[in-house]
């Protein structure tokens, strides 16, 4: 399911472009051309962007600024920069900390990240989710970086006779820029906020993304009290949606970062509270903070983990049994492996899916690879059924079909 395309004007010369990409950019017309805010990574659809771009402005970019780092947002700048290099680029001054940060994990985190966004699953069996739908796009090119850094928290500038702010507001990550218009009150917030709980743990794994930095972040947001606003994803905002969103999301991630808290001065483990604590019934209602790409579980277990590292506070988790060492107990509490692959196959038509997977984990550490894999493989197909992120849909989904290859 593609995404719709959609440009936006946010103002007299400013436009916002949603659907061409996986990331939305935007363009405001300057003195001799345009200066564009992001790329997105999609050469396809930049180009369809850029043929509409040449109807609506004299000339070409101006200038680049790059809200943050993440690939989504700048492998298609080669459509809109036709390989000039004298193109002012501006980046934060810590641009690029968060892949710095995982460097010597590249092949994980690229497997890893294959799953997180479904590469290789078929579009047949791709999970339709309306509010992230799947990108159908073409290819993504070389990824942009900065040439000029922006040093200061605030940094006013003229580009080519537009006046601009750039504010160094960290957030989602650390290297986030926010690019205000204070003449037409227009904010760019890059990926601060979107129509889902914030993703606050990718599941491709990465470092920590500061709950508490991020909570503010969004509450500086709320201060520009902008007429309109470009979110990184997702559909542009109405003019008194901007503020009540705003609020809300902030309200959100400081929620579940203070019950986590709570939880953990209680002495619950990491998996009591993931599978306890929900976002109370004012914000579970709202649409803009549903599930659909961010979980609140999977915050929780990032803000423990943070807080106080791997250990749970079990003692038992101190010496803990090797897997091997637990599927050979657990196969003989069953009666034998046969036992189990029966118990993990009767799972599977009850529809216990995640007793299933389980079940056969300890297969798999058995040595019984041929059963194990079928077993777990459908049942992370139903599972897939019933997990709302994207981003999880994704890796179960993934995750099965590399099983059965």
């Amino acid at each position: 399911m593609a995404p719709e395309r959609k440009r936006n004007e946010l103002a007299p010369g400013v436009y916002a472009f949603v659907g061409y990409s996986s990331s939305n950019f935007g363009v405001i017309a300057s003195e001799h051309g345009y200066i564009l805010i992001d790329a997105g990574d999609d050469l396809n659809g930049a180009a369809e962007a850029l043929r509409e771009i040449k109807n609506l402005i004299p000339g070409g970019v101006q200038a680049v600024i790059l809200t943050h780092s993440h690939p989504d947002h700048r492998g298609g700048a080669e459509v809109f920069l036709k390989g000039r290099r004298d193109i002012p680029v501006w980046g934060h001054a810590d641009f690029g900390a968060e892949q710095r940060a995982g460097r010597g994990l590249e092949q994980v985190s690229a497997e890893r990240a294959a799953r997180q966004f479904g590469a290789g699953i078929p579009d047949a069996d791709y999970p339709v989710n309306v509010m992230l739908p799947r990108f159908a796009g073409g290819k993504s090119g070389p990824l942009l970086s900065p040439n000029i850094f922006v040093t200061e928290d605030r940094m006013p500038v003229r580009i080519d006779g537009v006046n601009l702010e750039l504010h160094r507001i960290p957030g989602e990550s650390t290297d986030h820029l926010v690019i205000w218009l204070p003449e037409r009150q227009v904010l760019f917030s890059g990926d601060h906020v979107y129509r889902s709980f914030p993703n606050i743990y990718p599941v491709r794994g990465g470092v920590y993304r500061d709950v508490e930095q991020w909570a503010k972040a969004v509450r500086r947001l709320m201060d520009f009290r902008p007429r309109a606003m470009m979110f990184g994803h997702n559909a542009v905002p109405a003019p008194d949606e901007i503020l009540p969103m705003l609020s809300g999301y902030a309200e959100a991630i400081e929620y579940v970062y203070a019950e986590t808290l709570k939880g953990m001065n209680q002495g619950k483990t990491p998996d009591e509270l993931a599978a306890s604590l929900r976002l109370p019934g004012h914000l579970r209602d709202q649409a803009y903070l549903g599930e659909f790409y961010g979980a609140v579980p999977w915050a929780v277990r990032s803000i423990y983990a943070h807080k106080l590292g791997w250990f749970d506070g079990n003692p038992t988790t101190l010496v803990p049994l090797t897997p091997l060492e637990e599927a050979e107990r657990m196969a003989a509490l069953a009666g034998g492996s046969g036992q189990l692959l029966r118990a993990a196959q009767n799972a599977l038509a009850g529809r216990d899916y995640r007793w299933a997977a389980r079940l056969a984990d300890y297969l798999l550490q058995l040595g019984e690879t041929e059963n194990g894999k079928a077993v777990k493989a459908a049942a992370l197909e139903g599972l897939s059924r019933d997990i709302l992120p994207v981003a999880g849909k994704n890796y179960l989904l993934r995750s099965a079909l590399d099983l059965r290859k």
